[in-house]
């Protein structure tokens, strides 16, 4: 797979900007650091701007793309909005604004325009961020994990409200569901997000609607190859 260079910007509650730029291998989360020639050297954001208030950001690659996020410690703490060059027409708000601490990094996942890493990005009432993802081969009911732990979204967010949610995947009119599903322990829809190729359009945060999650829950979607 390629190496791109992997761009965006954060926008900060005191009006600046920590602009961000890295040669990326594509099919493999890695960091991305601050923009050295705006920043002199290219840093993890919680080192360039320690006490910053992220309220907006757009993080954006050359030809796919799955997730977006701020580490800290160990933890998803933010989301940051994704996107494919060209195609983005906004830098959105985040779900919530988040300081930065020392240490902080922007991780990022970016794609070849083919692969099929589908991801399910969530905020929950009480402030989590967490994201899911899989990689559908065939035609086949294809369920979630969650990104650090591996767990299902029952498992990772039993007790939680989901309120803002966003959907990526290439595989389009493969997909058989209306999006990606939420499943109850007995099989009933409680939730549906809609799922976006990053290649036709900017994936959005969308209103979850309250959907609400317990042990034995699942998030899945249908493809037909």
């Amino acid at each position: 797979m390629a190496t791109n260079t992997v761009n965006g910007s954060l926008t900060c509650s005191d009006g600046t900007t920590i602009p961000l730029k890295t040669e990326i291998a594509e099919g493999t989360e890695s960091d991305l650091g601050t923009d050295l020639v705006y920043t002199v050297t290219s840093q993890n954001v919680g080192d360039y701007a320690p006490g910053k208030v992220i309220t907006a950001g757009s993080v954006t690659c050359d030809n796919g793309v799955a997730y977006c996020y701020i580490l800290s410690q160990g933890l998803v703490a933010a989301l940051i909005p994704i996107g494919i060059k060209g195609v983005c027409q906004d830098v959105p708000a985040l779900c919530k604004p988040y300081r930065l601490s020392a240490g902080d990094k922007v991780r990022v996942l970016s794609n070849t325009a083919a692969l099929r890493t589908a991801s399910l990005s969530v905020y929950t009432a009480s402030g989590k961020s967490r994201i899911f993802t899989v990689l559908p081969t065939g035609a086949a009911t294809n369920s979630f994990t969650d990104l650090q732990t591996g767990n299902t979204i029952g498992d990772t967010l039993q007790n939680e409200k989901i309120v803002r949610w966003q959907g990526c995947s290439v595989d389009g009119s493969k997909i058989e569901t209306n999006g990606f599903y939420v499943i109850d322990q007995l099989g009933n829809v409680v939730g549906a997000c809609p799922a976006t190729d990053p290649s036709e359009a900017q994936p959005q945060m969308s209103a979850a609607y309250n959907v609400g999650i317990n042990l034995n829950y699942n998030a899945q979607f249908l493809t037909n190859a």
